[in-house]
């Protein structure tokens, strides 16, 4: 059992003084306040510590090293120097309180490795979901991590692949993205029955699956096809960013889970593309909160002001 003279903040209700947590094992059984602990049992006084639930990152790529040049970077390492820095990536996750991360996009299924490791000693880093490499169209967004795909067929093959070597998420690129030269966000990478095919064919494996999608087309396809998420949800178009009332109306009423991924450091300016774009993309995400969305409730801090990946 654990108590604090300090505070408790659960996510959702007031910060609350006075804490006490009980626990049996490894599992949280009861969260009190301003309740004496019962008799008879181990006390852990941590003081004036304000206690919280471990922190999720539902979105990050854990091999790329939030340089001004990751892909670059990335494609000079082996995997043993990747899977060294996605260690120390892991555990300054851990560090600062995230005790579950969503790695949507590794090299080589290396985020796998790393979730073996964890299972087996929880200090050393968080719980890891996985995806392995991103499945995208020859060329495009991310391929270089190893997970393209051409055609329905070419889905089938990948999203079964994916599943026998145990990820636990399916990832599909479905426009084009900031880290690959020659895409571009506003670019559909793959059409409505190719994500069809994604969805269906993950699902038959018992698999959730999730979209990167910043075009409005491929948001929209997205929703159609039956994804259970969508990350980013930008609606970032040729000639600027204007969210469709009538996607995100079609994005609640399926009960589609939007991940955002926008993070930003008070203490860091976001490069100058980025920070030209940030009010447009603020107005979006309101719009996606105001229709009730699914994981659009706030505005997630994250490392950095870059995750539009």
């Amino acid at each position: 059992m654990e108590s604090a003279r300090g505070r408790l903040f659960d996510g959702v209700s007031p910060v609350a003084g006075q804490p006490l947590v009980l626990v049996e094992g490894r599992r949280v059984v009861a969260v009190q306040t301003g309740a004496p602990p019962p008799a008879g049992i181990e006390v852990m006084d941590l003081g004036a510590a304000t206690l919280l639930p471990g922190l999720i990152d539902s979105h990050l790529h854990l091999a790329f090293d939030a340089s001004d040049d990751p892909v670059g970077r990335l494609a000079g390492a082996g995997d043993g120097e990747v899977l060294a820095g996605m260690r120390v990536a892991a555990r300054a996750c851990l560090d600062a309180g995230i005790t579950t991360v969503r790695d949507l996009g590794d090299r080589g299924y290396l985020a796998l490795q790393l979730r073996g490791e964890f299972a087996g000693d929880v200090t050393a880093g968080p719980h890891v979901v996985a995806a392995g490499p991103p499945i995208t169209t020859p060329g495009g967004h991310c391929w270089y991590l190893g997970g393209e795909a051409e055609g329905t067929d070419g889905i089938w093959a990948a999203v079964r692949a994916h599943a026998e070597r145990g990820v636990d998420v399916i990832k599909i690129m479905a426009s084009g993205g900031d880290l690959t030269p020659g895409t571009h966000l506003y670019q559909v990478q793959y059409g409505l029955g190719e994500l069809r095919a994604a969805v269906e064919e993950a699902h038959r494996h018992g698999l959730p699956a999730t979209v990167h999608a910043h075009a409005p087309a491929a948001i929209a396809n997205a929703v159609t096809a039956g994804f259970d998420m969508v990350e980013h949800c930008t609606f970032v178009a040729a000639d600027g960013i204007h969210a469709d009332p009538a996607i995100i109306d079609a994005i609640a009423r399926a009960g589609t889970v939007v991940s955002v991924t926008v993070g930003m450091l008070p203490a860091i300016l976001p490069p100058p593309r980025v920070a030209a774009v940030v009010p447009q993309v603020a107005a979006v995400i309101r719009q996606l909160c105001e229709a009730g969305i699914p994981g659009c409730v706030r505005h997630r801090r994250g490392r950095r002001a870059t995750e539009t990946a």
